[in-house]
């Protein structure tokens, strides 16, 4: 019996061993990809799959051609070469598309606090809860040193942005003010400098407020009824600005070589007057002043933006300003972006759907700026998706990011994310996007998805502080206790391109 069926013999034998030989290569390297998953991964359904698959083609051509095989070696040779190639490339593209965890950090105690704040340098993730700041190795994970706040204080303000290999804590007792503030040493975990406060009497009594900010080799403190600048590198006194008779300095953001302060006059001779300042970090001259449409003393800021300056205002009653102001070189409102629009609204302060600011001593924003561009998610209320069938009840979520520009308040585009945004960063001029169960990288210029990694089991439920470093991606929680551990370290299984 020379073929496989007894009437009906090969008529092209050596493309039948070809085609077979592509087949069994095929089905010998999904094994050999099955057992590198399980080896990797553990039990999975992608495994087990390769491996029935493998299974039914690599029997049943292996009998049903076996006299053309045995015939045609090296026809079946030349397939089985090639079939292996072709599950190799299925293995790398299947794994070059899912990202795998590098480490993690172990999970806080029960009832742990929450993370208020986090920064990041190329060799450390540091994380700081109110009673204890932990600085792990980007590298490996492992502690690399902690620091508490001295007595029973806790933290209650974190600068936005750290300076050679120094950051400023904020930390306070109880519902005192937050007066005292701790310059850090990131590469010892010890304090470097301590400033306290001399008359802080005026200061609100937020649990979390933004009275310090770091701009470069000037450290910025709040100060009674206005600012001080300190030395970064001794805590030095080098100049104080007084925000105004019975008015309260409000908030402070600083980058190297300029520095925002907003001052809030509820009574007096100029009524509900709020002013957001330019300083000039070297000496405290105010280089501009802009008055803000706000009324609220606990009207929440943030900058998004220092170049050009992008100033989040977001007032707590109904009809109050929430509207991200875009700032020119003279002090002027140039541009005006609400968050609330006719088809969505705007996550700009918070990635936590309407709620608080996400990390609250250092507030991770949800908008990004890059090109000139503010790209945030929009939410629309009935985003979440409810169904139920016989399999049981199924949530899922739909989601969009939408850019607008800071020029003329035109929406540039939208690009649809399918669900919630729970990390959002800039990295080398791209767009990153973490989700539930996919980290997206976007052209920022139109929104285009230029790839997709999928996290699988690692979900992602809630806001995160998401950070990039070259093929590393660093995800640092909220809530240390729950299914997200307090940081870990992702990566793409294999890097195509």
């Amino acid at each position: 019996m020379d073929g496989p069926w007894p009437s009906s013999p090969v008529k092209a034998p050596r493309a039948a061993a070809l085609g077979s030989g592509v087949l069994i290569g095929t089905a010998s390297g999904l094994v050999a990809g099955a057992v590198v998953l399980l080896v990797l991964d553990g039990p999975s359904v992608p495994a087990v799959t390769m491996i029935v698959v493998a299974g039914m083609l690599g029997a049943g051509h292996t009998a049903l051609f076996r006299t053309v095989l045995r015939r045609h070696v090296w026809a079946a040779g030349c397939g089985l070469l090639v079939g292996v190639v072709v599950a190799a490339s299925m293995f790398v593209l299947y794994r070059s598309n899912r990202v795998a965890e590098v480490w993690a950090a172990p999970q806080d105690r029960p009832g742990a606090p929450q993370a208020v704040g986090a920064w990041d340098t190329p060799d450390l993730v540091v994380r700081a809860r109110p009673d204890l700041v932990t600085a792990y190795r980007s590298g490996d994970g492992a502690v690399a040193w902690t620091w508490a706040p001295p007595g029973r204080d806790t933290v209650c303000a974190m600068s936005s942005t750290t300076h050679d290999g120094l950051g400023l804590i904020g930390h306070a007792s109880g519902t005192k003010p937050c007066a005292a503030t701790a310059a850090l040493d990131l590469r010892e975990g010890t304090t470097r400098w301590a400033h306290v406060d001399e008359d802080p009497d005026l200061f609100s009594f937020e649990p979390f407020a933004r009275s310090l900010a770091l701009a470069g080799d000037i450290a910025i403190v709040r100060h009674a009824q206005g600012w001080r600048g300190l030395s970064a590198a001794d805590g030095r006194k080098l100049w104080h600005v007084d925000g105004g008779e019975e008015c309260s300095p409000d908030f402070v953001d600083a980058v190297p070589g300029s520095a925002v302060a907003v001052t809030h006059c509820p009574s007096g001779p100029q009524a509900a007057r709020t002013e957001a300042w330019r300083l000039d970090p070297d000496t405290g001259d105010v280089v501009t002043r802009t008055a803000l449409p706000v009324e609220e003393n606990l009207t929440r800021y943030a900058v998004v933006s220092a170049d050009p300056l992008a100033l989040w205002v977001g007032e707590s009653a109904a009809r109050g300003t929430r509207a991200v102001l875009v700032i020119d070189g003279s002090g002027a409102v140039r541009t005006t972006i609400p968050a609330e629009t006719d088809d969505y609204e705007l996550l700009v302060e918070s990635l936590g759907d309407y709620g608080p600011a996400t990390f609250e001593a250092r507030p991770e924003p949800a908008a990004v700026v890059v090109g000139g561009l503010l790209i945030a998610p929009g939410v629309k209320p009935d985003d979440r998706r409810v169904a139920s069938d016989r399999n049981g009840v199924s949530v899922s979520y739909a989601g969009r990011l939408v850019a607008i520009s800071l020029e003329d308040g035109a929406r540039r585009w939208i690009s649809d994310v399918d669900g919630r945004t729970r990390g959002i960063t800039v990295s080398e001029g791209s767009l990153w996007v973490l989700l539930g169960r996919e980290l997206l990288r976007l052209d920022p210029a139109d929104g285009r998805h230029i790839r997709t990694l999928t996290t699988y089991d690692l979900d992602h439920t809630r806001p995160v502080r998401l950070a990039v470093h070259g093929d590393r991606y660093l995800v640092v929680a909220e809530d240390g206790t729950g299914p997200t551990p307090p940081v870990r370290a992702l990566r793409p299984d294999f890097v195509v391109f």
